[in-house]
């Protein structure tokens, strides 16, 4: 797809589940839409109804098996169900760059499922400092439910905010304000 027609990026939607990625990218209705997906990302092209030209390269955090991906092209949007090629790593993220589609990139809580409820802490691999990218794990969903890529905060986060709201306006025991006697109001 080496098409020298530059365009805008789209909005895409992602998902995951413990075999597959999902990805809808939002062009209405495309026309002359052209694609292309390979074992380490996903490129598609085309133009809207309103004629607008869209174009998203998108490059994958983890290696993805090409042959048991699908396409759905009919309806409204373009839909890939992106097969993973280790359906034991969870992705934190659709994109290898984490701030190139940070405007485009949007969750799909229609299908998303959380990594607990995809893995058994048992089976997932271990991340570390030498293992290869596409090997990685992810930090998994924040204490909020949220996956890291949408910003989500960590459960130490939550509860330093959760005291601080609790704390914010209260007496400690030393100034407790009702031990002491009520003033006189008749004068």
């Amino acid at each position: 797809m080496g098409d020298a027609k530059r365009g805008i990026t789209p909005t895409f939607l992602w998902a995951q589940t413990r075999e597959s990625v999902h990805i809808t990218v939002q062009i209405v209705n495309p026309e002359n839409l052209k694609h292309s997906i390979t074992d380490t990302g996903l490129e598609i092209s085309g133009d809207s109804a309103d004629k607008k030209h869209y174009m998203l390269k998108l490059e994958f955090p983890h290696r993805i098996n090409t042959t048991k991906s699908l396409i759905n092209l009919k309806g409204r949007y373009p839909r890939f169900e992106i097969a993973k090629a280790n359906t034991k790593i969870f992705w934190n993220r659709v994109a290898k760059d984490k701030r190139k589609f940070k405007n485009f990139c949007k969750v799909d809580f229609n299908k998303w499922q959380d990594e607990d409820e995809l893995y058994d802490s048992d089976e997932v691999e271990k991340e570390d400092e030498t293992s290869k990218p596409e090997e990685k794990e992810s930090d998994g969903p924040d204490a909020m439910g949220l996956p890291p890529a949408v910003g989500g905060m960590d459960q130490d986060r939550v509860d330093m905010m959760k005291k601080a709201k609790l704390d914010k306006g209260r007496p400690t025991d030393d100034e407790d304000s009702d031990d002491g006697p009520l003033p006189d109001l008749d004068g």
